[in-house]
């Protein structure tokens, strides 16, 4: 295939497919039969260890309060009575609070939603390929997105990226709806889901809007007047995409204060505080925003460091603080999301010598277009992630999709290649699998990938590129184009796909799964495999014993590989023995009764752990971070005199100001009975581990 030409399947902007979309139901049954089995193996993988690894457990917490509270489903809320919110936008959790209310709580339940998420992204980029470079392509992008090991990991674990970027994703095929039938309707839908992206993870969602602008000016690009139609189409997109992400922060904040549960993440009872100031600027210049608990600056890069860092890089390779700003090709997030570097930009190349040069044509415009919102989004979300000092290994997702698409585009622009007139041009499949082969045994060696796995990969890539040589000395023409060239191209599928993928087949492993905290395929290397065992409630409702345990900063997924009995049901391991007897207790002496809270702590980890197990109120303040004015003193002790509760669970530690501390001080209660807990918790940024919390159970009369 000339590089100057279309693929044999792939739909021609100038016919009448270019107002028809293609669809999967359309294409061979052959064609969807393989899709459906892409998107199935997919769905194993993700939910091999499904009831094993479950969230944080302020996180299931609250997805446990959204399940039995309309008003804290509505509002976010941390706890059931809908007094205090997550420190972040809940989005996230309404899947996850959904399946709870179906199925009951528990880890599989809380996860079950994140491997529906894996499975509409799949189908998202494949949708997108197929209209971009037809089925054989979409296949192989789907087949990219299915085995990359942090989609795998992710969408077996119930963390809010999952929802993210499968709404990015989705946002994209409507985008390129809009864009293929040269209509403004499907911008609605893609800012919609962007939308809801937002809702997810924030102001993480939006790195996707740049690309989709710029990819609209490049579709509506022409004589005449087209800019009004290029003004119209982004005022729609960019119009719908900040009211889906707003509309939820802005009818809570204006709401009365006694109407609305108090802001996580805020000092000052503020939403935006709380998303664009603690999850957003906090995060690059701590203090900026009034209002913001600077809780997250040791966990992320500041801005003010950037120029510094980028002078430590380029003289010695690595920035200040030890942190990297080529950190995305490091082995710890390479191997989760890196794979298909060499295709993507293989790709990438491929695309702008056959559309970019011939983007005034009416036939390459539109791929033209597609292929400038991916690399675009791609480049942005380079940039972004190479400067934050990433919390966990999920924030690699955000490149996810590019590379999986632009991936694809690089296995059609090669294997069209294969058999080109020009010798010179069959160079680049060449030059690939070469470049491909060495990137895969790198990444093999440095993640200590099971060496049988790593063989495979390398080896059939190897395969491929002698069977490219061998076939390239044969003397007829005619033979080499009528034989083998199913071959080759299948060939080059494998050498494509099958280094995330045997990576990915980790997950196998229940030690090498990651975690609710991390997700990450095979031998930990993030931040909770930094030293100091995982503590038995770091994550809520997994089972025991699993999970890849660390002790002395060494992961037993280092152990050899094997393969775990899948586990896809239930998974609970209850309170630890210290808070199951706080829970009696505090029952035994009135707490809880006629719907009344159970207590109230100054320890969301105390309030996260009963919340989660038991599903009873529990007022909690300080929020996340422990510096949240959710109640004042006086406040505890209206509380408290009103008889909505007169039990108080105060955490050691606690500084002599802790309202909770002040109040039963003033209020004169007495200590009921005391505990060493054995549970730990920790903010991002926080190591795991450490010392046994004492907290004690007091009573108010």
């Amino acid at each position: 295939m000339d590089p100057n030409h279309p693929a044999p399947d792939a739909p021609t902007p100038g016919d009448s497919a270019a107002t028809r979309p293609a669809r999967w139901w359309h294409q061979t049954r052959a064609q969807r039969a393989t899709l459906v089995v892409i998107v199935a193996l997919g769905a194993v993988l993700t939910s091999w260890n499904l009831a094993r690894g479950g969230d944080s457990s302020f996180y299931a917490a609250a997805a446990r309060s959204m399940s039995e509270s309309l008003p804290a489903f509505l509002s976010g809320s941390f706890d059931p009575g809908a007094t205090v919110t997550l420190d972040k936008l809940a989005g996230f959790a309404v899947p996850q609070a959904v399946s709870i209310h179906l199925f009951g709580m528990s880890t599989a339940s809380l996860a079950l939603p994140q491997v529906v998420e894996g499975a509409v992204t799949t189908l998202a980029v494949s949708v997108v390929t197929l209209r971009w470079l037809g089925a054989r392509a979409g296949l192989v992008a789907a087949a990219l997105a299915a085995s990359t090991p942090i989609f795998v990991s992710m969408f077996g674990h119930p963390m809010e990226d999952g929802l993210l970027t499968m709404s990015l994703a989705v946002a994209l095929v409507w985008w390129q709806r809009a864009a293929l039938t040269r209509t403004w309707w499907p911008l609605l839908l893609a800012g919609l889901f962007v939308g809801v992206g937002f809702q997810a993870k924030m102001l993480q969602a939006w790195m996707v809007l740049p690309a989709l602008v710029v990819a609209t000016v490049v579709a509506t690009a022409g004589p005449g007047r087209r800019w009004r139609r290029f003004a119209g189409h982004v005022a729609a997109l960019v119009g719908a995409a900040v009211v889906a992400s707003l509309s939820w922060s802005v009818v809570l904040g204006l709401l009365p204060t006694g109407d609305h549960p108090y802001f996580d993440g805020s000092t000052d009872d503020s939403v935006f505080a709380m998303v664009f100031g603690y999850n957003g600027v906090d995060r690059f210049l701590p203090g900026l925003w009034p209002g913001a608990v600077g809780a997250l600056g040791a966990a992320v890069g500041h801005a003010g460091t950037h120029v510094a860092d980028a002078w430590r890089t380029a003289t010695t390779g690595r920035a200040g603080s030890g942190h990297s700003l080529l950190q995305l090709f490091s082995p710890r997030y390479a191997s989760q999301v890196g794979w298909s570097w060499p295709a993507a930009l293989t790709g990438t190349g491929i695309g702008a010598v056959r559309w970019w040069r011939r983007r005034s044509d009416r036939e390459a415009l539109l791929p033209a277009a597609t292929l400038v919102a991916l690399v675009v989004w791609l480049v942005t979300a380079v940039a972004v992630l190479s400067v934050l000092r990433l919390p966990h290994t999920a924030y690699v997702a955000g490149i996810g999709v590019q590379l999986a698409a632009l991936g694809a585009l690089g296995w059609l622009g090669a294997a069209g290649l294969v058999d080109a007139d020009d010798r010179r041009l069959r160079l680049v499949p060449v030059g690939l699998l070469v470049v491909q082969g060495a990137w895969w045994a790198w990444l093999a060696r440095a993640s200590s990938e099971p060496a049988l796995l790593g063989t495979v990969a390398v080896g059939v890539t190897v395969v491929t590129l002698v069977v490219l040589v061998v076939r390239w000395r044969r003397s007829d023409p005619t033979v080499l184009r009528t034989r083998g060239r199913r071959t080759a191209a299948g060939l080059l599928v494998a050498a494509v796909v099958l280094g995330p993928a045997c990576f990915s087949l980790q997950v196998l492993d229940a030690a090498r799964d990651g975690s609710g905290g991390d997700a990450s395929v095979g031998v930990a290397q993030g931040a909770f495999a930094r030293g100091g065992g995982t503590p038995e409630r770091a994550f809520a409702l997994g089972r025991g014993g699993t999970g890849g345990t660390r002790t002395g900063g060494q992961s037993s997924g280092a152990a050899a590989f094997t393969i775990s009995a899948p586990d896809v049901i239930g998974g609970h391991t209850g309170l630890p023995a210290d808070e199951a007897d706080l829970v009696a207790a505090a029952r035994r002496a009135g707490g809880g009764r006629d719907g009344a809270p159970l207590f109230l702590t100054d320890s969301w980890r105390i309030a996260a752990d009963v919340i989660g197990d038991t599903g009873d109120e529990v007022l909690t303040d300080g929020g996340f971070s422990g510096r949240v004015p959710v109640f004042t003193a006086a406040q505890v002790e209206s509380i408290v005199r009103s008889g909505r509760t007169h039990l108080l669970v105060v955490a050691s530690g606690t500084a002599a100001t802790d309202p909770v501390r002040r109040a039963g001080a003033d209020l004169g209660c007495r200590v009921v009975q005391r505990w060493g807990s054995t549970f730990a918790d920790a903010a991002p940024g926080r190591s795991f581990g450490g010392g046994n919390t004492s907290f004690a159970l007091e009573r108010c009369s």
